[in-house]
């Protein structure tokens, strides 16, 4: 008796087996997306990041923002909120380094991409937890922002920044985003969760105590010149270091985008 021949892959389920099936089925985006999510908080030790991380956020927002009393302008009175955007989400972007740069040195990459092979899905699963990251810290800091900040504010001066409530999102919200791509270019240049962390929390205090030693060179490659801009805080009355700092920034984003695609997941 010949042997029966095997059902093409574009028949019907009914005509193979369950089994066949499922394994010849492509996994969708949402699946791949829950996926990282879940990659997110795969250990005891991310979930614990990820409870203390906005307690930090939090806690450190407004611990900051109620020192300063006196603040006689609205650029004034957004600057502490502006500084800690360098600072108050560390934890959580600690928890994204983990996510990004673990995936490679523990392989764990390997198995996503053997069940769905394209790259390009696989980051764009991990981009939507950047970006639901991002959001959430841009979101707690620009509530705490709101709320602390009127009653830190002196009599004397009054609450300024009600009176422009879209200018103060924007730059928050655009300051998030640039600390978030600096966590996340040092995650994708280093395969080595260690290495990479230790490198971001060497450089961001660097980055902090620059700002306030020498703003006017550090302003020229800081990943928060736009931001900083944008809240009339800039040291440099130009343009200029905006243009520089994005593209230096969005130069490395680039070339941490390529070395991934091109790493080997041996």
């Amino acid at each position: 008796m010949s042997p029966q021949p095997m059902p093409a892959v574009g028949q019907p389920p009914a005509q193979r087996s369950p089994w066949q099936y499922r394994a010849e089925r492509r996994a969708s985006f949402l699946a791949q997306v829950r996926v990282e999510f879940r990659k997110l908080a795969g250990t005891i030790s991310d979930r614990i990041l990820l409870i203390i991380g906005p307690l930090v956020l939090i806690g450190l927002s407004v611990w900051m923002l109620s020192l300063v009393e006196r603040m006689e302008s609205a650029a004034d009175q957004l600057a502490p909120a502006v500084w800690l955007l360098r600072i108050a989400a560390i934890v959580l972007h600690a928890v994204l380094i983990k996510l990004i740069a673990g995936e490679w040195q523990h392989r764990s990459a390997q198995p996503t991409l053997l069940v769905q092979p394209s790259r390009a899905r696989y980051f764009l699963a991990q981009a939507v937890v950047v970006l639901a990251v991002w959001l959430f810290c841009a979101a707690a800091q620009i509530a705490v922002t709101f709320i602390v900040t009127p009653m830190s504010t002196a009599p004397t001066s009054g609450y300024l920044l009600d009176y422009r409530p879209g200018w103060v999102i924007g730059v928050l919200m655009l300051g998030s985003l640039s600390a978030v791509m600096a966590a996340l270019i040092v995650s994708m240049l280093i395969p080595n969760a260690a290495g990479a962390l230790a490198v971001y929390f060497g450089v961001v205090p660097v980055m902090a105590i620059m700002s306030g030693v020498a703003p006017e060179v550090f302003v020229w490659i800081d990943p928060l010149a736009p931001a900083v801009t944008l809240a009339g805080l800039s040291p440099v009355d130009s343009p200029a270091p905006v243009f520089t700092s994005l593209a230096l920034w969005l130069g490395l984003f680039a070339l941490s985008g390529w070395a991934v695609s091109r790493r080997d997941l041996a």
